[in-house]
Order: C-alpha cells, then structure tokens, then sequence
C-alpha cells in the first residue's frame, strides 16, 4: 500500500477515533491488494512508527496514540478537536493569511472570494499559514487553528475594500500553537509535495484543501499532546494576538494582576520578538533558544501601554540582556551598541563584549518590528546604571 499512514488514519477515523489492533486488522484487511504473512506486522509496524508513544517512532509525525500501555488500544491522537474530527463531513484546510489587503482578523474572521475558491464550509477546520512573502524572515509558518463557524457576504456597501463575492467566515474554537512551525522545520515530503522545492505546494488563492494527515502532522508538531481550548495560557495568546494585530499594546496591572496571567503575556511577546529577530540575537548573533529572551526596551513594571509593542522589544542573549537591563550597554539612535566606563571595572565581562561596541545591531526585516528610537532614548535616559559588585 502506497500510504499506510493515510489508510490508517481512514479506519481510526471510521472506527470512531479508536480501537483495538484487532479491529484495525479486520477493517484494514479488505484494502490490502497484495498481502503476505508479514501484513499484520507492516499494520502493527506504521502505528508504532507514527506514535511518540512507541519506542519505534520515527520522530517525525506524531499522528497516533495507545489508550493504555500494552492495552493494545490506538487511537487517533487529535488533539483538542475530536469531535469535529471524528465527523467524517469535516474538511481541513490551509488558511493563508497576514497581508493586509486579506482583510482577516486572526482568530476572528477569515475572508476569501466564492469566485476563486468556494470549498470551504461551515464546520471545518483549518491551520493558519503565513506566506514567503509576508513572512518576517521569508520563510513561511504555521502558528494557529480553528473552526469557521458561519459565513457572511461581506457588506460592499460599507466597506468599499471589499469586492463582489467576498466573504467571510466567523471563527471558533482558536488555538495558539505552541511553537510555530517554519519552512525551515519541514521537508516537501512531509506534506506529501512531490518536488524537490516548495514550489507549487500552495494554492495561489490563500486556500489549500489538505488530508486529515497533514493536519494532525502540522498540529501535533506545533502544540502540547494534550491541549485544553478553554486554558488561560491559550486564552491570552489568543487575545494577545488579536491586541497586537489592532495596535492595542496595553496590557494593565488590572489583567495582569496575577503572575500566571503575567508570565502568560510575557511568553507570548517573547515568541513574537523572538520570531522577528528570527530567533538570533541582535548583538552576538547567538542562535540557541535557550539561551535567548525578548529584552524589553521600556520596563514591563512601568509603561502598560507598551508591554506587548513588538517595537518595544530586541531579541538578546541572557547575558547581554541582562547588561541592557542594567544599563551597562545601551543603543543609540543609529542602533549602535555602546558600552559604559561602568562595564570595564569587570574584566572578563568587558573582554566578551568590547568587540561589539560600535556595531549595528541586526534588525528585523519589517520597519515596524524595529526598536522605536523614543524608546531607545528614554532607555538611555531613564535606567539608572547599577554598580558592579
């Protein structure tokens, strides 16, 4: 069988999501065109390899799951959408977005033209991409998924930017990924592209028709096996997502009042900075995430206005952002990287970074990711430099 993966995909999902090696034996068997006294173990073999939960998995799609160690039950692992999985109606899709002329709110509305594309339904699930194009590092990525719920006529008469057949469709049940998954994270093979390239794997028009299979490969990758839609975590990303969208860069101590909900709006501007600085540090050029933080410009405890300004932040390493927060180093207004007399009185520190005084610091692509000079200079102006002792 040229596609196990996707076969069996088919028979969990027509076995109501789960069932016993047994039962997939019996369901599967008919299928099978040219089979040996090997078939059972080739079945038994692609649930294994396509499951974290084996030791035989091949690290790559996480697609399926056993109910149970050694219960002999598997399952389709889908995550925080089994019920619109489960209906064999649902269709799933590849949802292009992030230029303006799109119209989109994310996690809100997606609009699209009937004229170029009419296949998508009420109830169907979809993966948010961002192109090449529109992309910050010119690759494209993955960082969301939802459910269109109903679909309008867009109201031409009100908004002019809006053509003949335009619509639009409402969304529920947003999710956040975790990580967003890039270009540079997957093969053309991983969604079955037959080239070599990327070229031609997707739709021209912003909507990609796409297997049950690619779906659960792209959403297991990016997000926690075990997702709850109503958690606050997923629930402040969303919002965030939507205030950075709009402008709103607010955050008050009123919404923030509590250190979870805090650390929650502080991850997520740290993966938005993060992403424009295409996780590398301004300064050093250090690559490993671990080892990286969103610094922000204006301090989190004293400007809400600003808390989630992608402007108001710059991807540094841990040890030279604890220099900027400490006013040991500072940026002027040619984002250029100076040091203070303060820094020399430590000599192995002054030693690791005086070969980057005077360098530019590298910027994100877009204009409007790149540190805000206001902010630059009140930073300068503002921070007290602490002692080294």
């Amino acid at each position: 069988m040229e596609n196990w993966r996707q076969k069996l995909i088919e028979v969990l999902r027509d076995l109501k999501g789960e069932a016993h090696l047994n039962e997939i034996y019996e369901k599967i068997e008919p299928s099978i065109e040219q089979k040996d006294s090997s078939w059972k173990a080739v079945v038994r073999g692609n649930l294994e390899r396509n499951s974290s939960d084996s030791n035989a998995w091949y690290g790559n799609h996480d697609i399926f799951e056993l109910k149970e160690k050694g219960s002999g039950i598997w399952r389709l692992r889908t995550n925080c959408f089994r019920e619109e999985i489960l209906n064999l109606q649902t269709k799933f899709y590849f949802l292009t977005t992030g230029k303006k002329e799109h119209k989109d709110i994310n996690y809100e509305k997606y609009t699209w033209n009937i004229h170029n594309n009419n296949k998508l339904k009420k109830g169907d699930l979809f993966i948010y991409r961002v192109s090449q194009k529109s992309s910050f590092n010119k690759q494209f990525y993955f960082f969301g998924a939802g459910k269109i719920n109903t679909i309008e006529v867009a109201d031409k008469l009100n908004n002019p930017d809006f053509k003949e057949g335009d619509v639009f469709g409402n969304i529920i049940k947003p999710l956040e990924f975790n990580n967003s998954i890039f270009q540079s994270d997957l093969k053309p093979s991983d969604l079955d592209h037959k080239g070599p390239t990327w070229e031609r794997c997707f739709d021209n028009y912003g909507i990609d028709d796409i297997s049950l299979d690619k779906f659960l490969f792209i959403l297991n990758k990016a997000t926690d096996k075990k997702l709850d839609l109503d958690n606050e975590e997923n629930k402040v990303q969303i919002q965030a997502r939507k205030q950075i969208f709009s402008h709103n860069f607010k955050v008050s101590n009123t919404i923030a009042k509590s250190i979870q909900t805090r650390g929650h709006y502080q991850n997520f501007f740290r993966k938005i900075v993060l992403k424009n600085y295409n996780y590398e540090c301004a300064i050093t050029g250090i690559k490993t995430k671990s080892c990286l933080t969103a610094a922000h410009i204006l301090r989190w405890a004293d400007y809400e206005d600003h808390r989630l300004d992608p402007q108001n932040g710059i991807c540094l390493s841990k040890l030279v952002d604890a220099c900027f927060e400490n006013n040991l180093i500072f940026i002027d207004d040619n984002y250029k990287v100076n040091l203070r007399d303060e820094i020399k009185k430590d000599k192995k520190l002054y030693e690791e970074l005086k070969k980057y005084e005077g360098i530019k610091i590298n910027l994100p692509e877009f204009k409007e990711c790149r540190p805000n000079k206001k902010f630059l200079q009140i930073h300068r102006e503002k921070i007290k430099i602490k002692p080294l002792v």
